[in-house]
């Protein structure tokens, strides 16, 4: 029942954020202010990693975290697996209408160098990279949080983080658009972990076809 209650406070919290979007208010106007700090390119070292969790930081390493846990994570592993493919199957339709009902542009940064990578044509609330890595990494700290079990948990937590600073840094997001697809994420994977202890034929299941 925490789950379902988290999420559906995660949601709630999204709604009142995204009333606020698209309207000239302090909020929006704080929005602007921390983009223009954080879109402030530091140098190339910085800019190449930047550049490359955002590039990479989503498909690349949350495709191959599901695929290494459902073939080596044993039991718990393959049912984790299962949550991560669930969520990013509602997360990814969810996140386009969202997008499209919002409809809030893509940032201006005050310097067209300071757009480290071309922004992708969608709108931009709420952030779909945010949407899927904080999702991921809600799920893996849901599974995995006793013993060394947590340390990959806590790496690809620190992963997801970044991955949502760097799409403010390299110039595609809007701080709230990155809170706002967070929270979402967060949200339907809350969820999704709480439906989990429906789900124990289909993980009995795998478990059997695993043994033979």
């Amino acid at each position: 029942m925490k789950y379902y209650i988290a999420g559906i406070v995660l949601f709630a919290i999204f709604a009142a954020l995204a009333s606020f979007i698209g309207h000239d208010n302090s909020l929006t106007k704080l929005d602007y202010s921390a983009f223009t700090s954080i879109n402030n390119p530091q140098g190339k070292i910085i800019n190449e990693i930047m550049i490359t969790l955002t590039k990479y930081g989503r498909e690349v390493v949350w495709i191959a975290a599901t695929a290494l846990l459902f073939i080596f994570g044993g039991k718990e592993g393959r049912r984790a697996a299962v949550l991560l493919v669930m969520a990013f199957i509602i997360l990814i339709p969810l996140g386009t209408a969202l997008k499209d009902e919002i409809d809030r542009p893509r940032p201006v940064p005050v310097s067209p160098d300071n757009m480290l990578i071309k922004a992708d044509n969608d709108p931009s609330f709420p952030s779909g990279h945010a949407l899927i890595v904080s999702a991921g990494a809600f799920i893996m700290l849901a599974r995995f949080n006793r013993g060394r079990q947590i340390i990959p948990s806590l790496i690809l937590a620190v992963e997801a983080f970044l991955v949502i600073y760097s799409r403010v840094y390299v110039g595609n997001h809007y701080p709230l658009d990155v809170i706002g697809g967070t929270l979402v994420g967060t949200g339907v994977s809350s969820i999704v972990v709480g439906f989990s202890r429906h789900l124990n034929p289909i993980f009995s299941r795998l478990d059997s076809i695993r043994k033979k």
